[in-house]
């Protein structure tokens, strides 16, 4: 045999391999629900031993919170993506999992003012005060660890634990005031001293660094 038509042997035999592996991958959309929140994910197990997926969540809610003598309106809103390589080390369903998290999570604040409330170590009248409202948000990418379990049936369930770094906390605040001149100066100030001494009070927390991550779902392959 020639080499040009060895070589040719060796390109098509390289094809060939390509052509059964991508016929063997199994491409799945899957729905979960996660302390991400609720949402899709299409993945794609190319070998035996590793797969990828890309995901996306959304949930919001309502609750109220006290941070630091004041009562605010919380409204958590989960908004990320997902982008996950999985490493089957036995070539079954058990795997483990590295990747980014598309963080866009925040925590919407907004201040009960039916009565009169310390801003900065001041106090003032609800007349005094317009509004109060803020913002907790975190790194816009985080980097994911995690385990799960994920069969290659055409329908199987999904499940994975893991955590993703969000870092520090970083708060933004905003007052709204009837007073003017001076005094109108003199509240900007006590709101920005009353947002340092949050976002203080949360960088204590330091598990607030971090977003556990415990997701089921349903898978359906193509």
């Amino acid at each position: 045999m020639s080499p040009s038509a060895a070589r040719a042997t060796v390109f098509f035999a390289l094809v060939f391999q390509l052509a059964a592996a991508a016929a063997r991958a199994q491409v799945a959309l899957a729905v979960r629900a996660s302390t991400l929140g609720i949402g899709a994910e299409l993945s794609f197990r190319a070998a035996r031993n590793v797969s990828l997926r890309l995901g996306g969540n959304y949930l919001e809610f309502s609750r109220d919170a006290t941070i630091e003598d004041i009562d605010y309106h919380v409204t958590p809103h989960f908004e990320n993506g997902t982008a996950i390589l999985d490493v089957h080390p036995f070539g079954g369903a058990f795997h483990l999992s590295g990747g980014l998290l598309l963080n866009y999570n925040e925590g919407e604040l907004s201040a009960t003012l039916a009565d009169d409330i310390v801003i900065g170590g001041q106090t003032y009248t609800p007349q005094e005060v317009g509004s109060l409202r803020g913002s907790v948000a975190f790194n816009k990418t985080a980097p994911y660890l995690g385990i799960g379990f994920a069969g290659r049936s055409r329908i199987a369930l999904l499940f994975d634990l893991g955590v993703g770094y969000t870092g520090r906390p970083k708060v933004d605040l905003l007052g709204q005031t009837t007073l003017t001149g001076a005094a109108k100066d003199e509240f900007n100030a006590r709101v920005e001293q009353e947002r340092q001494e949050i976002e203080a009070e949360l960088n204590r927390r330091e598990y607030l660094r971090f977003h556990p991550v415990v997701s089921l779902g349903l898978k359906f392959a193509f």
